[in-house]
C-alpha cells in the first residue's frame, strides 16, 4: 500500500488500518516469547495472530483502493451576464460501483420564496467506467428569470440507498453547491 492509499485507508478505514499492524506487533511478542519459553501454545496464538495481521492488512488495502464511491463537484463558474448566463462544473467519483450511478441535478433556486426550486435546468444519470470512476465535465446555457437568486448543483451515488439529503452523515452523501446568480 503506497502512502496515497494509506492515507486514504486511514481517513476511510481507520479501524481495519490500524488492526492490522496491532495484530502484526503481538504476532511478533507473542512468537518470540514463545521461542524463548518453548511454549507451543504461544507460538499457536503468535501464529493465528500473524495470519489474522495479514487478512486485516488485505481487507484495508482492498477498501482503500476500491473507494467510496463518494461524488464530488468541481471548477463551478458563472460567466456571462444576466439574463444570459453560462454554468460550468465537473462531477467527479471514483470507487463507484459497476452497478451503480452518480445522479447529477441542476435547478434554478429563488430565495425570495423560502429557496423553492424553479426549474429543473440538468440530470443526469453517470456510469462508471471499468475503473469505477466517473468524470463529466458539463456546461449549460442559462436564460435567469428575474427572480431567480441561485443555482443549485446535487450530485449522489445511486447506491446510497435514500440518504439524498446534503447534511447526511455518509460515506456516500451527495455534494451539494449552491451559487449566488449576479
Amino acid at each position: 500500500m503506497n502512502s496515497d492509499r494509506l492515507f486514504v485507508a486511514l481517513n476511510n478505514h481507520t479501524g481495519w488500518t490500524l488492526v492490522a499492524p496491532a495484530l502484526a506487533i503481538f504476532a511478533v511478542g507473542f512468537t518470540l516469547y514463545a521461542y524463548f519459553t518453548h511454549k507451543r501454545l504461544l507460538l499457536l496464538v503468535g501464529s493465528t495472530a500473524y495470519i489474522a495481521a495479514f487478512v486485516a492488512s488485505l481487507v484495508a488495502a482492498t477498501l482503500a483502493a476500491a473507494g467510496n464511491g463518494r461524488p464530488t463537484v468541481t471548477s463551478v463558474s458563472l460567466t456571462g451576464q444576466r439574463p444570459q448566463i453560462s454554468l460550468t462544473f465537473t462531477v467527479q467519483a471514483a470507487g463507484v460501483d459497476r452497478n451503480d450511478h452518480v445522479a447529477a441535478f441542476v435547478r434554478l433556486l429563488n430565495a425570495r420564496e423560502g429557496g423553492q426550486a424553479d426549474t429543473e435546468l440538468y440530470s443526469g444519470s453517470l456510469r462508471p467506467d471499468d475503473m469505477g470512476k466517473v468524470e463529466q465535465k458539463v456546461t449549460i446555457p442559462l436564460t435567469l428569470p428575474r427572480n431567480t437568486t441561485h443555482v443549485t448543483i446535487n450530485v449522489s451515488n445511486s447506491g446510497d440507498k435514500g440518504r439524498s439529503h446534503c447534511t447526511t452523515r455518509s460515506p456516500t452523501a451527495p455534494a451539494c453547491v449552491t451559487v449566488k446568480l449576479p
